[in-house]
């Protein structure tokens, strides 16, 4: 189909342009038969408008098969030029010759004059209303591809001037909000749009507006919509343009959401209670049966305090996990104190471990990083692990920082001597993630690993020499 009408629209450029080129040479033959001679041999000023159409009719020709006029459209121009030549041409004829010319005149020379000049018009009458053809029909086709756009897009899409009165609306809103388009041009926008959601009204990068709100339909009933408005030009007027999008299933979404997590909430809390509780009771009896167990009883008891207190160590790493996994550290981050941070949950961990070495390499540089309450959680995880996956009777624990003064970011560096990272664990931050024989339950490091992304900082691994592991924390600091 395409290719038929490309060749018909070449066509119809060739043949105009082989019409213009045989006027051309008819004017041609007529000039040296009342001449007498040959005519660019004897130039007088009454052969100046044959030359000028006989030149204008061969450009004209070489532009038409240039141009991309289709055919009926190049054709307006021969027939214009033909239309003026002879009107011209006939009206020196009839009129001039007995009225103005004198009688020593050459007849054929005049009218070859006024016919000249009658083709030239008609030439250029030819070519503007061509050109005018081709743009008024590409401007329809662009309308209409507008229009197909417009009423295309799935999306409500609303014109209104700045009163507030709809200009314009696609099928999708005549469908969604009042199917008599003549009905609904016209109504305030308030009439079907309802007062923005409170903290939902933001500005866009590309100078949008969006915001959330409900759409009311000619039955009254509501959609909630998140609405993306821009200032446009319509019909050379300043209006608003804006796209609503039906997030009805996002809301029901979202509602699932918080039932879940509050759900999360509410069972993470009563079982950290019942098993907090319970092993409270346990650390206590085996506290009173320290006196009453002998030497050969003495490891099942510390068996079970170790045990019991890495429950409860358990319990808080489950908690803040559930704070991760419930969304609730997309709370506003706040300057959280490196060296109070670090300092207190060595002291915690050297309670805890009184069998273990916990020491501070150098001095902690006195910065503050971007994060929140639970970054004690960071390092005390981390310290736990070090401890607890060593293989040696006393471990060893060495922390130290350095501030990155060219990034405004600080390095923390928490390094062990016990046995390292196995090689063939992928990932040691994965969910669930531990090494073989851990008797953890993997969420710690997960819980770290997450808690630094959320900071906007970075956690790896490295080896330690001669031996154990170096977990490696980078924070952004922020600026005083």
């Amino acid at each position: 189909m395409v290719g038929t009408l490309v060749s018909g629209s070449s066509f119809g450029r060739i043949v105009g342009a082989g019409g213009l080129v045989s006027l051309a040479v008819a004017v041609l033959a007529l000039w040296a038969r009342w001449l007498g001679s040959v005519p660019w041999r004897a130039p007088t000023l009454a052969a100046a408008a044959p030359a000028g159409l006989v030149v204008l009719l061969v450009v004209s020709a070489g532009w038409l098969l240039r141009s991309d006029l289709d055919g009926p459209t190049a054709l307006l121009v021969p027939v214009a030029a033909l239309v003026g030549t002879a009107t011209f041409g006939g009206f020196a004829r009839a009129v001039v010759l007995g009225v103005v010319v004198p009688p020593d005149a050459r007849p054929g020379l005049v009218v070859l004059n006024f016919a000249g000049a009658g083709g030239a018009a008609g030439v250029v009458v030819g070519l503007f209303v061509a050109r005018q053809s081709t743009t008024i029909r590409a401007l329809r086709n662009a309308r209409d591809e507008y229009r197909d756009l417009f009423d295309g897009v799935g999306d409500t899409v609303l014109v209104h001037d700045t009163r507030g009165r709809i200009l314009a609306a696609n099928e999708a809103a005549l469908a969604r909000l009042d199917d008599d388009p003549a009905s609904l041009r016209g109504r305030p926008i308030g009439d079907v749009e309802g007062d923005a959601e409170a903290g939902t009204r933001y500005a866009a990068g590309d100078d949008r507006i969006v915001y959330e709100t409900v759409h009311v339909t000619a039955d009254g009933q509501t959609t909630p919509v998140e609405v993306s408005a821009r200032f446009v030009r319509y019909h050379d007027a300043p209006a608003v343009l804006s796209v609503a999008r039906d997030i009805s299933d996002r809301r029901a979404s979202e509602r699932e959401l918080a039932r879940a997590r509050d759900q999360l909430r509410a069972l993470n809390r009563v079982l950290r209670h019942d098993i907090r509780n319970d092993m409270q009771i346990v650390l206590g009896i085996a506290d009173l049966l320290d006196d009453h167990v002998d030497e050969a009883g003495q490891d099942y008891l510390d068996t079970i305090t170790t045990t019991g207190e890495h429950v409860v160590e358990l319990t808080r790493s489950s908690r803040d996990l559930a704070r991760t996994v419930a969304g609730e550290t997309e709370l506003p981050l706040e300057p959280v104190s490196l060296p109070e941070t670090l300092r207190e949950e060595l002291d915690r961990r050297r309670n805890a471990f009184a069998d273990a070495t916990l020491t501070v390499e150098g001095e902690l540089p006195d910065v503050r990083v971007r994060a929140n309450d639970l970054l004690a959680s960071v390092f005390r995880n981390l310290l736990n692990n070090a401890v607890q996956h060593s293989d040696r009777d006393r471990p060893t624990v060495t922390v130290s920082a350095d501030l990155l003064r060219g990034d405004h970011r600080v390095r923390v560096r928490v390094a062990d001597d016990g046995p390292g990272i196995p090689a063939d664990l992928d990932d040691v931050f994965g969910k669930g993630r531990k090494g073989i024989g851990s008797t953890g339950t993997g969420l710690g490091l997960y819980l770290v690993r997450s808690l630094v992304d959320h900071y906007g900082g970075e956690v790896w691994v490295e080896e330690n020499e001669p031996r154990g592991t170096v977990v490696v924390v980078e924070l952004p600091v922020v600026a005083e």
